[in-house]
């Protein structure tokens, strides 16, 4: 069952279990992500880098009926996100992957992929979610380097995919005594290409 969970808008950051050196993507960011994503109502999900487990559950609590299959390649990782997963009462609809992509990419169709990470496989992880994408799908990236972003256009472009790039700052707010302060992130680039 699940525990504290908001009844709209994304989960805040402190709900998430954390270990040190394992990423999480932030409010904000899932809240980008999301939308670019949407709608997701009965969609099977593809998501590349667990990390936490943060935009596994989102994608889970967005897809409604459907289901989101996540690779990471730690198993420190893993044990997080299942806990997650698990304690956002959504394990039923997840199927969790230990692996290493594009290696470990389970074969069938996804209506949408989301890469979070990517190690210096770049390129055949961006195919590898592109081969197993439905006719109307989209496979979004989120790139934290110019050096990535440079290349994920380059391979959209060569996948011929209708292609579109965001860049977001985001800040989030925290009070300091009586008043507010914002505090603010890394920027992140989107990249996503739609298979039309």
């Amino acid at each position: 069952m699940a525990q504290d969970i908001p009844p709209r808008g994304v989960i805040e950051d402190g709900w998430f279990e954390r270990a040190r050196g394992i990423p999480m993507t932030k409010a904000p960011i899932r809240a980008v992500i999301l939308s670019l994503l949407a709608p997701l109502a009965g969609f099977r999900v593809l998501e590349i880098g667990s990390g936490t487990g943060a935009m596994t559950v989102e994608l889970l609590r967005a897809s409604g009926a459907g289901s989101v299959t996540s690779i990471d390649v730690s198993a420190e990782a893993f044990g997080l996100v299942r806990r997650n997963v698990e304690r956002a009462g959504l394990a039923s609809r997840a199927r969790l992957i230990v692996g290493r992509a594009p290696e470990d990419v389970p074969p069938g169709a996804f209506d949408a992929a989301f890469i979070g990470g990517h190690g210096q496989a770049l390129e055949a992880v961006i195919k590898s979610c592109w081969d197993r994408l439905t006719p109307g799908g989209r496979v979004l990236l989120s790139s934290i380097t110019p050096g990535s972003t440079s290349r994920a256009l380059a391979c959209f472009d060569e996948l011929r995919a209708s292609v579109g790039f965001w860049r977001a700052h985001t800040s989030c707010g925290g009070r300091v005594g009586s008043e507010w302060l914002l505090i603010g992130n890394n920027p992140i680039d989107f990249i996503w290409g739609d298979r039309v």
